[in-house]
């Protein structure tokens, strides 16, 4: 007896197809960032296949933000690595340790760029101060 309904890889590689042309239609980095996103979702077709959703597509772009959301993480981690706990408790749900700690190393980094006086009427605006010129540019008459 025949299979009944399509695999979710077949499904999968039929929405990937379905999307050929307007593939075609991005400019060539696009192409890779959109080539990138179903790669990310190809990784997770086994879970797709246990969830049988009646609309699998939705799983895919599920996948995609889920690998997208991953990449963030990384990246925040390395922003701050000395703050592995912060991130231990953004996996299990509280995202505003780490976000605190994230503007806290972004504080660090530039304290004018998110200087907020205590009474907003009490005291002037801060103006940031405009970034100094790269080191190469500022004698580069000689």
């Amino acid at each position: 007896m025949g299979r009944t309904l399509p695999s979710v890889t077949q499904v999968f590689l039929h929405e990937q197809e379905s999307f050929l042309r307007f593939r075609r239609a991005l400019r060539r980095s696009d192409q890779k960032a959109l080539d990138d996103l179903f790669a990310a979702a190809h990784k997770h077709l086994a879970a797709a296949a246990y969830a049988s959703h009646a609309l699998p597509f939705e799983i895919f772009l599920l996948s995609m933000l889920l690998e997208e959301h991953k990449q963030v993480l990384r990246m925040r981690y390395l922003l701050n690595p000395s703050d592995a706990a912060a991130l231990e408790q953004l996996e299990q749900g509280d995202s505003t340790a780490y976000l605190d700690s994230l503007a806290a190393a972004v504080d660090a980094v530039n304290p004018a760029l998110l200087h907020v006086p205590e009474d907003p009427g009490s005291a002037d605006p801060v103006e940031p101060e405009p970034p100094a010129p790269p080191p190469d540019l500022i004698n580069s008459h000689d």
